[in-house]
């Protein structure tokens, strides 16, 4: 296995990254920017918008799932750009939005300028979060009143630009700073999150789980509504790698049927994204700490998935804590997914941020497409 894969350096670097990311005024910016709007409404409900584009689009959906839980937003919607296009578009629809954030690493984004854009000619404030230099936007985004550029570029942070096509701390980096905002962690829980998670894929049979990969390139995933963003992340990382082909399962809704495709299909594993309690148990005068699954279908479906993942020889991972805000639980099960997607292709001798050399040219037109939707 090549130490010189970009995913094992980018790796490396991810929590210095993340620290110093964590270290900059980004979460009080963007905090004080929604009060202020909050305020500007007259107290009023605010109808937000968030998007983003490939590793963006789970931090959008964290995004949603943070305001509504720790603001009590109640219209949110995290979408990607092309569909955000057509829910501004005043020709297919009349929405007003109290803010619309478009969430961009490189700031660059071309879909999310188009966003912008819109937004600037309906009237509705816009937020860029990015972790470019301000400066260098300069020619992209013109500031004022209702164009607002977020950063949490540190220019204490030596690392250089993130490489490669996987996301390690683009993705992570803006989800704690959305999580910052609210609940004011400290940075040394973020980098425990960091840390936890290389734990965790440390403690995984990771040979297995690659042969089994190898095999049968087929990996299914099992989340509730405020657990997507990691199971978007999960999709995003195995599907950008070129590693597995990924099958998203709401929890409930897969009991009316969806079972039937793990009976009739191979795969090599499965992930299911558990929210787990704290039981304590007191006996002969000691304390014993258990976790448990927060309802009785969380019981029930973790039996049929170990159940038929050893009927057809496939992986089964539990991924989840007792975290009791959703925000944090999405943040440490997160954490782990750098780590676990550069082990397996480590072990299948795959360089995951840069599975193929270029883009290939049948591609570029639909990578490079600038167009309307």
């Amino acid at each position: 296995m090549s130490k010189n894969f970009v995913s094992i350096q980018q790796l490396e670097l991810l929590p210095e990254r993340i620290k110093k990311a964590d270290e900059t005024d980004a979460t009080k910016e963007l905090r004080t920017l929604i009060f202020d709007l909050f305020k500007k409404n007259d107290y009023k409900p605010m109808n937000v918008l968030i998007v983003g584009a490939g590793n963006s689009y789970p931090v959008a959906l964290f995004a949603k799932y943070t305001l509504h839980e720790e603001m009590s937003i109640p219209s949110i919607e995290a979408l990607t750009p092309q569909a955000a296009i057509r829910m501004l578009n005043k020709d297919n629809y009349d929405i007003n939005y109290t803010l619309v954030i478009g969430i961009s690493y490189s700031g660059k984004t071309s879909d999310i300028k188009c966003v912008s854009e819109i937004c600037i000619k309906r009237g509705f404030p816009f937020v860029l979060l990015t972790g470019a230099k301000k400066s260098t936007l300069s020619n992209i985004y013109t500031e004022d009143f209702d164009i607002k550029i977020i950063s949490y570029f540190n220019e204490n942070d030596t690392s250089g630009k993130e490489e490669g096509i996987i996301s390690m701390a683009s993705t992570l980096a803006p989800a704690i700073i959305l999580d910052d905002n609210w609940s004011s962690k400290l940075i040394s829980e973020n980098q425990k999150a960091i840390e936890d998670g290389k734990e965790f894929v440390s403690n995984l049979n990771i040979v297995d789980i690659a042969k089994a990969i190898k095999k049968h390139s087929i990996i299914h995933v099992f989340y509730e509504w405020d657990t997507l963003p990691t199971a978007a992340d999960i999709k995003n990382k195995f599907t950008t790698s070129g590693i597995a082909n990924v099958v998203l399962h709401d929890k409930k809704n897969f009991s009316h049927g969806s079972y039937n495709l793990l009976y009739k299909q191979d795969f090599a594993l499965v992930i299911n994204l558990v929210k787990l309690t704290i039981a304590l148990a007191s006996k002969n005068g000691s304390v014993s700490i258990s976790k448990v699954y927060s309802n009785q279908y969380n019981v029930e479906l973790a039996k049929f998935l170990d159940y038929i993942c050893s009927k057809k020889s496939a992986n089964y991972i539990e991924i989840g804590t007792a975290a009791m805000m959703s925000s944090q639980w999405n943040i440490e099960a997160m954490a782990i997914l750098p780590f676990l997607i550069t082990a397996i292709g480590e072990e299948l001798n795959v360089d995951v941020s840069k599975p193929i050399n270029q883009i290939p040219k049948e591609a570029n037109a639909l990578y490079t497409y600038r167009g309307l939707f």
